[in-house]
């Protein structure tokens, strides 16, 4: 009901919009996360370095995940759905926008704010989508410099573990994988939580390269609960059942400035 409302708004809106003249805001949609500690650390910090790389824009921020929404909706804190976002900013009278999601890979949360943005395209004069992180070939070799700037100690092995899914985009974390060994970066490994590669077909790895010490990484933009339950809770205990020292870095992604900036590339992106 509410998003019919603020429709028949917009019609009214569209009508008179051209004599105010064209305006333009830039859209930043997060996964998102209910811990205020880690959100401090890596998804405010992109939408902030946004509004300071992108002055001439407005700046806003969404939510893709409903269940991080309602989780923050019962801490007293609002976050608005992409959708939602879209049509308050076509409410104000902007006709462009520039959306940049924050995901990693072309999943589902990916699909959903590119039907998010279709949905409303016909209320504005030019609605633009950003690639996520890891879209080509290049993304995926820019990330791999920056995972492997630091090397391991002896006898260690350093793992990333991304999030994964069910469909052809889990593809994109065993091509990561493919291209560290192809570098030469026997001692880098890319593996997943939900996906492929699976925790046993990094363990057959470790059978090669034959470590005593793993350090798990999350290949996540935020240490959240997947950092906590899965890599923590069930990873680190494997890597030690099969007999390895194994420690857990817990850092997201959004932590590092250099990835940050890569998210900030694909928005110039857009503006090509």
């Amino acid at each position: 009901m509410k998003h019919l409302f603020i429709t028949l708004c917009l019609l009214s809106v569209a009508l008179f919009s051209s004599a105010q003249g064209e305006k333009t805001a830039l859209l930043i949609t997060h996964y998102g996360s209910s811990d205020p500690d880690t959100r401090a650390l890596t998804l405010d910090v992109i939408t902030r370095e946004a509004k300071e790389t992108f002055p001439q824009f407005e700046v806003r921020e969404a939510y893709i995940s409903p269940i991080v929404r309602r989780r923050l909706e019962k801490q007293g804190v609002h976050k608005d759905s992409p959708v939602d976002a879209l049509l308050k900013l076509r409410s104000e009278g902007y006709s462009h926008v520039l959306i940049q999601s924050t995901t990693l890979i072309e999943g589902s949360e990916m699909t959903s704010v590119r039907r998010d943005a279709e949905s409303v395209k016909p209320f504005f004069k030019e609605i633009k989508v950003g690639n996520p992180l890891l879209y080509t070939v290049e993304d995926c070799e820019k990330v791999i410099e920056i995972l492997t700037q630091e090397q391991p100690g002896k006898k260690e092995d350093v793992i990333y573990v991304g999030h994964g899914n069910q469909l052809p985009s889990t593809a994109t974390y065993a091509m990561l994988d493919y291209m560290m060994k192809a570098h030469g970066l026997k001692n880098f490994h890319v593996s997943t939580i939900e996906g492929y590669p699976t925790l046993d077909a990094t363990l057959a790895q470790l059978k090669e390269t034959r470590p005593k010490q793993v350090t798990l990484i999350p290949l996540l933009l935020v240490c959240g609960n997947h950092t906590k339950e899965d890599i923590v809770g069930v990873w680190k205990p494997e890597m030690e059942k099969a007999g390895y020292q194994a420690n857990v870095r817990m850092q997201g992604l959004g932590e590092q400035p250099a990835i940050r900036k890569l998210y900030m590339e694909h928005i110039e992106a857009l503006l090509k």
